[in-house]
């Protein structure tokens, strides 16, 4: 299975030219089975004529879960999985904190394989004490990643730079796909690692990229995050028999 995670910033690429073609056309070229998306959308109504997360899925020929942080114009902005199995359930959980902008985390269930994927899609704050709060969260008992059950991953834009707590506790928790190689953003010039994939119990990593061509630099002010997947049989067949 290969996921690919991406802030493609209301699809206005960093030549200030607003593409939903552009990016459907990267995310193509990437082959994804499952794709998480943050910034899907336009706050400022100057594009809001333009459905993009369902213009990207229909591109990619793939169902579309959204979750939407602001409600802006006719279809909001906010987050989009897109997925080609099957859409069994979605819920979004809002993570906002009062007087920062809106931020959520998008669930959704689909199928990996003979197994039931939970998929976590997040955008989290840019002050350190509010992505504090907002990881309390999603990792309390009643969160979202409380007890999520296995296969499951967490990806998306975590703006945790320089590395703090966020990365600090999620990579004891959970596989950091990127360690050491994964600088997303600006995208002209990539100095930070900002978007991350986690996975959790169930999944092993086969690979993982950032996606660096000339094309893919300009269509984002982020890049692309790639990671392949495969399931660890005796982790799903534990789970099942609990």
């Amino acid at each position: 299975m290969r996921v690919v995670s991406w802030n493609v910033h209301g699809c206005v690429g960093a030549d200030g030219r607003f593409d939903p073609g552009r990016i459907a056309r990267v995310l193509t070229g990437l082959s994804p089975d499952l794709v998480l998306l943050q910034e899907v959308g336009e706050q400022c109504g100057r594009q809001s004529q333009i459905d993009q997360a369902q213009v990207l899925a229909g591109a990619l020929d793939m169902i579309c879960a959204v979750g939407v942080t602001v409600e802006a114009g006719p279809f909001g902005y906010g987050l989009a999985t897109l997925c080609r199995g099957p859409l069994y359930d979605q819920e979004t959980h809002d993570l906002s904190i009062r007087g920062r902008e809106p931020r959520a985390c998008l669930r959704i269930a689909t199928a990996f394989g003979r197994a039931r994927l939970t998929v976590f899609n997040v955008h989290l704050g840019l002050a350190w004490g509010e992505r504090r709060r907002q990881l309390e969260r999603l990792l309390g008992p009643e969160g979202p990643l409380g007890r999520p059950a296995a296969p499951f991953l967490l990806a998306g834009d975590f703006n945790d730079w320089p590395p703090g707590r966020v990365t600090r506790l999620l990579g004891r928790r959970l596989i950091d796909c990127g360690v050491g190689r994964g600088r997303t953003f600006p995208s002209l010039l990539a100095a930070t690692r900002l978007d991350r994939i986690y996975a959790g119990r169930g999944l092993a990593l086969a690979d993982f990229r950032v996606e660096r061509s000339p094309s893919v630099r300009l269509a984002s002010d982020h890049l692309p995050i790639v990671a392949d997947f495969a399931l660890i049989d005796s982790e799903i067949e534990s789970f099942a028999a609990a």
